[in-house]
């Protein structure tokens, strides 16, 4: 049986940058609120998020419930359905997550100094450089 996990270990400090993450990622449609309810399946578990993506927007993943990010002291932590998780988004999907959120902060540094990024892969890892 499906359930919510929620993520509160990995957090998004910046609202905006979590929001433009996801969207880098091919999530266009993100609703910003506070406690939104998350719809699932199994509407016996219920949850509130502050950032949302709405299953019936993710066409190309068949999603089980709406995918969240609600506000806590560390930030922005993932709430989703487990199933979606595994086998729907992939158990990478925070680590990739997390990979467009540094991305976007390098971006947005890189901006405000006026300089460019050069994005390196070296086998698994990524480097960001801000090029000066």
């Amino acid at each position: 049986m499906s359930k919510y996990m929620s993520f509160e270990s990995e957090a998004f400090a910046n609202r905006e940058l979590l929001v433009e993450a996801l969207k880098e990622m091919g999530f266009e449609n993100v609703t910003v609120g506070t406690d939104l309810l998350l719809e699932g399946w199994d509407k016996r578990d219920q949850k509130l998020a502050d950032v949302v993506i709405r299953r019936e927007s993710v066409k190309s993943h068949r999603l089980l419930g709406d995918i969240g990010f609600q506000k806590t002291a560390k930030g922005y932590s993932l709430v989703i359905d487990d199933m979606d998780l595994d086998y729907r988004l992939g158990r990478d999907f925070l680590k990739r997550l997390q990979t467009q959120y540094h991305e976007a902060t390098a971006r947005k540094m890189a901006k405000r100094l006026g300089s460019t990024l050069v994005k390196e892969t070296i086998g698994k890892t990524i480097k960001i450089r801000v090029k000066f």
